[in-house]
């Protein structure tokens, strides 16, 4: 809905912001709620859609932004954005990083991605551009490649084991082992089939629950790591829109303030590995 004294563009751009940091705290929770073998396979497909689309938006945020504030608030054409960009996340990331400098260079730390950062990027880029109908696609012309959730293992796998100590990795699962023996739980084979086809013993897919539920609030972690350049980039761009309009002594304001938006990529990783709940928090 339009607003007195706010031009039609801030209202759109708004409610483009409004959308955006929504579906990225929709992406977490569901992302924490997912795991395999409890029916909650559905979790990983719903959380891969939502943060890849918070992801492409959030760059095309300040794609759009940079192109009004070097335009004299002219925008981009669709088509403009479509063949430039698409849906792909990692070109759109690195047009961001390219932005960097030009806004607040002092205040804006340019981004160090970790390996896994950029396989998360590569990931959801993947996901957005191709991987969105695998499963049916698959099913009418198998191609026998990976699958985003064998994909997603791989990474979860990496950050848990590259953040999570050996000694604590090897305690956490001889407590398991401990634990079946407690509760009478044989070790014995099970339906599913690992990667690589073999039959996985009840302890194999204990343990994936395990690291899969460890490895969540990590790969948060390292997301908000790697979105947060661009929402100090975004809040930069909308300091130099107020001098812009003020300056142009343009009455209603066109580029809201982003920073009101996308503060919770500014959370610790203390924080971010006790949260349990994102958008009920950040969006009441």
């Amino acid at each position: 809905m339009n607003q007195i004294g706010f031009d039609k563009k801030f209202t759109l751009l708004a409610q483009e912001a409004h959308l955006t940091k929504n579906t990225i705290l929709s992406g977490f929770d569901l992302l924490l709620k997912a795991n395999f073998f409890q029916d909650k396979d559905g979790y990983f497909y719903s959380s891969f859609f939502h943060i890849s689309i918070g992801m492409e938006r959030l760059l095309k945020l300040a794609v759009v932004t940079h192109y009004m504030l070097t335009n004299n608030y002219s925008t981009p054409t669709i088509k403009q954005l479509k063949n430039q960009f698409g849906h792909d996340v990692k070109t759109l990331y690195g047009e961001c990083v390219k932005l960097m400098p030009t806004y607040h260079s002092k205040r804006i730390k340019q981004p160090t991605l970790e390996p896994e950062d950029e396989a998360l990027i590569d990931f959801f880029t993947e996901y957005a551009t191709n991987s969105r109908y695998f499963n049916l696609n698959e099913v009418c012309e198998a191609k026998l490649s990976l699958s985003p959730l064998d994909k997603w293992l791989e990474i979860a796998r990496t950050v848990y084991e590259r953040h999570t100590p050996h000694q604590v990795r090897q305690k956490c699962a001889m407590d398991l082992l401990y634990s079946m023996d407690r509760t009478g739980q044989l070790n014995g084979f099970t339906i599913h089939l690992d990667e690589s086809g073999h039959p996985m013993m009840v302890f194999d897919c204990l343990h994936r629950q395990y690291v899969i539920e460890k490895s969540a609030p990590l790969i948060i972690w390292r997301l908000v790591e790697a979105l947060r350049p661009i929402h100090l980039l975004l809040e930069a761009m909308a300091h130099k829109a107020s001098e812009y309009e003020n300056s142009q002594a343009i009455a209603t304001m066109v580029i809201p303030h982003y920073e009101d938006f996308f503060y919770f990529l500014l959370a610790d990783k203390t924080t971010i590995k006790r949260r349990k709940r994102w958008l009920e928090i950040f969006n009441s």
